[in-house]
């Protein structure tokens, strides 16, 4: 329940493993252009969080799941320039909070190793070109 004047509360959906490739395809579909922030949380306490990469267009993510791969592999940018790949190897769940209240949506990666990728993302499109 939100109060007056308080952002309503985002509910974390779990994304099943038969349905990462559709979902991460309608994911991009949805969002691509979108300002994107990637963090990595380590599983280790003394790891911490890592900045990849912030303010940088988003251009997709995909899961690659055949011979039991479950890789999933977020791409940035559409020029060679600006152009940056993030692979999640042995990635064991994917969830999503959609946006609200002024923040985008965050997608959060689990790989095996219990390390933590996020992107987050921000409504405000750059201008990419159309596919």
């Amino acid at each position: 329940m939100t109060t007056p004047g308080s952002a309503p509360r985002r509910q974390t959906q779990e994304v099943s493993r038969e349905q990462w490739i559709p979902f991460l395809a309608e994911f991009t579909r949805e969002n691509r252009g979108a300002h994107a922030r990637l963090t990595i949380v380590g599983a280790a306490a003394d790891v911490g969080a890592q900045v990849e990469t912030e303010n940088r267009p988003f251009e997709g993510v995909s899961a690659d799941v055949k011979d039991r791969e479950r890789t999933v592999w977020i791409t940035f940018g559409t020029s060679a320039e600006d152009h940056m790949t993030h692979g999640v190897h042995r990635a064991t769940a994917i969830r999503a909070l959609p946006p609200a209240g002024g923040s985008g949506p965050v997608l959060e990666v689990e790989s095996a190793d219990g390390a933590k990728t996020l992107l987050e993302l921000v409504a405000e499109p750059y201008s990419l070109p159309a596919r």
